[in-house]
Order: structure tokens, then sequence, then C-alpha cells
């Protein structure tokens, strides 16, 4: 089959593949305007200390602190999937329950602790920036009641930074576009092959 044998098939279907191509936009364009609500607060969770003991002891040189840090950094993250703490950071932030969204957590450094939190509303936060240091702290606070250390850890928190998170147009309608082709485009030769068309064009070439 030569280029202009696969002109003439395009052109002689390319209603198919404007239909199918542009059903493809705009199912696209759909889903970019009743696509649900999704916004993302980002919260940099740092772990410090209440105070600095004075001795030359070795257990207390800087490098055994950094790696007591980095054990409580992960112990902070297991804390942030207990879904009992997250109940509790809920009810701190003031969120009701039906506009609540989830939260996950990972360690970047052995001190500092990304929270990531998604809702469906922009109410749906609360006040997270008080909320969860002060849960943190609590459960900090309850490991420590027998040996009141005066360098056991404290959990700040930076201001949360929040942005919508919804799929954005300049990616939706490219996809649109591309599917659209792709599929437009095998459409057309599906619709070629099984209408006979394949059969036609050997006989014409034949005679």
């Amino acid at each position: 089959m030569e280029l202009r044998d696969i002109y003439r098939i395009f052109a002689e279907r390319k209603n198919i593949f404007l239909i199918v191509f542009f059903s493809c936009v705009f199912v696209a364009l759909l889903t970019f305007r009743f696509q649900p609500g999704r916004f993302e607060t980002n919260l940099t969770v740092n772990v410090s200390r209440s105070g600095m003991q004075a001795t030359s002891e070795y257990t207390y040189d800087q490098f055994y602190r950094l790696q007591a840090d980095e054990r409580f950094a992960d112990t902070v993250v297991r804390w942030l999937a207990a879904p009992s703490i997250r109940e509790d950071i809920r009810i701190a932030s003031g969120v009701s329950a039906d506009v609540t969204g989830s939260i996950t957590a990972k360690r970047l450094s052995s001190q500092m602790i990304d929270v990531t939190y998604i809702s469906r509303t922009k109410d749906g936060f609360g006040d997270m920036s008080h909320a969860v240091p002060e849960i943190l702290n609590g459960e900090t606070e309850k490991l420590n009641i027998l040996s009141k250390s005066p360098d056991w850890f404290v959990v700040m928190a930076d201001d949360p930074a929040v942005r919508d998170a919804r799929l954005p147009m300049r990616l939706v309608l490219p996809l649109g576009v591309a599917l659209g082709a792709f599929l437009g485009f095998w459409a057309v030769l599906s619709h070629w092959y099984l209408g006979g068309g394949r059969e036609s064009d050997r006989i014409g070439n034949d005679a």
C-alpha cells in the first residue's frame, strides 16, 4: 500500500476520525469541569530538642544525637499513620468528619518531616499548623513521663502551603487531544479493515 492509498483511506473516512477525536476532547473537557475538589497542604515538621544536657560522654555526642533524632522522626511518621492520632488531629484542628481528608507523612532528613494533607475543600484543613504539633508533642510527653530528660524531643511546624491539586487544563486538554488522535487513527483503520475496504483495495490493484 502506497502513501496515496493511506491518504485516500483517511480522506474517505474523515468523519469517523473527527467524531472520535472531538468526542475524546469533549470528554476531557467534561472531566476537567466536573472533577471533584482536591486541595493539598504541605506542612514541614521539624524534630528538635527542648534542652541540652552538658556532658562529655560519648552518648551525647552530636553524631549520636542525629541518629536519635532520625529514629524519633521515624516514630513521628508512624504516629501520623495511626488512625487514632489522625482522629485527634482532626478534632484539634476543628475539622468536621464529613470534610476530613487524608494525611501522609515522609521523613525528608534526620530532623525534617513532610506532612501532606488532602481534602475535598479548602475548609477541610482547619488549623492544621497548630493541631499537628500539639498532638505530636502530646504523644512525645507521654513517652517522657518517667524520665523527664532535659534534652527530650519537641516537634515544631512551619506555616502550611495550600494548593489546588486538581488536574490542570494544561494537562487534561493535551491528553484528550493525544488520545483522540490515537483512537481516531485506529477507528479509521478498523472501519476500513472490517468494512471490506482492504479486500476491495487489493482487487482494485490487481485489476
